[in-house]
C-alpha cells in the first residue's frame, strides 16, 4: 500500500545491524515517500550521517563496534535531527538511558510498522513543521487527518 503525504523529501538514516529489520524499516519508510539510507560501516556512523544529512535517525542500541548510546552522544555533537531508538532492550533503564543520551523517542522490538511510522511522522512534523498529512481512503470515505475532515463520496 502506497502512502502519500510528504510534500518534501525527508531523509531517514537507519542504524540497525540486523539487515532484515533494517530493510523492513527502509521499505516501510519509502512507502511513505521518505528517502532512506541504511548505515554501511558501523565504525563510521557519524561520518555517514554527516554525508547524508538526515532529518531523522533510527538507532538500535545493540550494535557492532560501539553501542547505540555511544553513537547517540556522538551524533548529538553534530546534529539536532530527532533520534528514535528502535531496540529489543526495552526495559525501563534502557529507555531512560536512550532519552538521557539524547534520544527523542523509543520503539520496542518487535514493533508494529504503523506505530513506528506514526512516531517517525510525529517527530518530523514537530521538528520540521511538516504540513501535509496523509489522506486515508476506504470505500469512498476520505479522512484528511490534517484538518480532521471526513468526506464520503464527495
Amino acid at each position: 500500500m502506497e502512502h502519500k503525504g510528504c510534500e518534501r523529501m525527508y531523509r531517514i538514516f537507519i542504524v540497525e545491524d540486523d539487515r532484515t529489520i533494517a530493510q523492513a524499516v527502509a521499505h516501510l519508510a519509502e512507502s511513505w515517500g521518505l528517502e532512506v539510507r541504511c548505515v554501511r560501516d558501523f565504525r563510521a556512523v557519524t561520518a555517514e550521517a554527516a554525508e547524508f544529512q538526515p532529518h531523522l535517525i533510527i538507532l538500535d542500541i545493540a550494535l557492532p563496534c560501539f553501542d547505540g548510546y555511544h553513537w547517540c552522544r556522538e551524533l548529538r555533537k553534530q546534529t539536532s535531527a530527532p533520534i528514535l531508538f528502535l531496540s529489543s532492550a526495552a526495559d525501563n533503564m534502557s529507555v531512560i538511558m536512550a532519552v538521557n543520551m539524547g534520544g527523542d523517542d523509543f520503539v520496542a522490538k518487535p514493533f508494529d510498522g504503523g506505530v513506528l511510522m506514526a512516531k517517525v511522522r510525529s517527530l518530523l512534523r514537530r521538528c520540521y513543521d511538516m504540513a501535509a498529512e496523509p489522506v486515508l481512503e476506504c470505500r469512498g470515505a476520505r479522512l484528511r487527518s490534517g484538518d480532521q475532515k471526513l468526506d464520503y463520496n464527495g
